[in-house]
C-alpha cells in the first residue's frame, strides 16, 4: 500500500504528471517518429498510413517524423521560414517530415496525411507527377478543406498554371492562392477523367501527357480558365436560388509548405 503521508505526496504527484509532460518514441512498420506527444497513439498512425497507402497502391518505405518542440528548432529544420507548419525533407538517401508545434490533435490526420502523400509521391512516381500538381494532390487526398472558387475567382491567379511549383514564393496570401490554384487542378482533373487511373497511368510516364492524351485537355490554361468560370457561375446560381447574399472571400488559411 502506498505511504500517502505528506512528505510523500509531491512525490506521487510528480510521478502521475510525469507521462503527461513527456514526448514519446512511436514505431511502426512504415514511421519511425520521435518525441511525438502523448496525446498520439501508434494506432492512429497506423490507420492513416493505411488508407493513404491503399488510395496510391503503394507500400511506404520506412520514413522518419521528427517532432520539434519548438519554433526555433522546427525552422532549424527547413528554410521555408516561420510560416510552415509541417516540412517532408526528400533525398535519395532518407526521407524525413518534421512536425512543427503548430500540428495539434485537432489536426494531425489531415496534415500527417498530406505529408505522407509527399513521400509516396517521391518514392513512387519518381518525378512523373508534376510539381504544379503535387501540392493539390496531396490536399486533396489528404481531404483538406475544398477549394472556394468564389473566393479563388477574385485573386490575381498565374498566367500559366504549370509554372506555379512548390517550393511557393511571396506573401502568405499569395502562397495560399498557389496552393488553392494546385488543388483546383487536381479538382478539374476529376471531373474530366478517372483521378485513380490518372495516377496510376502516371507510374510509367509523365502525368502531362496523360492529361493531354486520357483527360482531353491539350490545352491546361484554357482549361482551367473555363473551370473557374464555370464553378463560380455555378455557385452564384446557387446562391441566388437560396436567396443568401454571397458571403464575403474566405480568409485565406494557414499555408503549409512541403518539400
Amino acid at each position: 500500500m502506498f505511504d500517502l503521508r505528506p512528505q510523500c505526496l509531491p512525490l506521487v504527484f510528480l510521478l502521475l504528471a510525469l507521462p503527461l509532460s513527456q514526448a514519446k518514441d512511436l514505431r511502426t512498420n512504415e514511421v519511425w517518429m520521435s518525441g511525438a506527444p502523448t496525446w498520439l497513439k501508434r494506432v492512429r498512425i497506423e490507420k492513416i498510413t493505411d488508407k493513404i497507402q491503399r488510395k496510391l497502391e503503394w507500400s511506404t518505405r520506412r520514413v522518419e517524423v521528427k517532432w520539434h518542440p519548438s519554433s526555433e528548432s522546427f525552422q532549424m529544420a527547413h528554410t521555408l521560414g516561420p510560416i510552415p507548419g509541417a516540412v517532408t525533407v526528400s533525398s535519395a538517401k532518407n526521407q524525413t517530415i518534421h512536425m512543427g508545434p503548430k500540428v495539434q490533435d485537432r489536426n494531425f490526420d489531415q496534415i500527417f496525411a498530406h505529408e505522407l502523400i509527399h513521400i509516396i509521391i517521391f518514392q513512387k512516381y519518381r518525378g512523373a507527377i508534376p510539381k504544379w500538381l503535387e501540392e493539390g494532390l496531396a490536399n486533396h487526398l489528404s481531404k483538406s478543406q475544398k477549394v472556394d472558387y468564389n473566393w479563388l475567382s477574385q485573386q490575381e491567379l498565374p498566367l500559366d498554371v504549370s509554372q506555379v511549383a512548390h517550393p511557393y514564393k511571396g506573401s502568405p496570401q499569395s502562397v495560399t492562392v498557389q496552393y488553392k490554384v494546385s488543388q483546383a487542378l487536381i479538382e478539374m482533373l476529376e471531373s474530366k477523367c478517372n483521378l485513380e487511373n490518372l495516377i496510376r497511368l502516371s507510374v510509367q510516364r509523365k502525368m502531362e501527357d496523360y492529361i493531354k492524351t486520357y483527360c482531353e485537355l491539350p490545352d491546361l490554361n484554357k482549361s482551367f480558365k473555363t473551370w473557374l468560370q464555370d464553378k463560380t457561375k455555378h455557385k452564384n446560381t446557387q446562391t441566388d436560388k437560396s436567396n443568401i447574399m454571397p458571403s464575403s472571400p474566405m480568409h485565406a488559411p494557414a499555408a503549409r509548405y512541403d518539400r
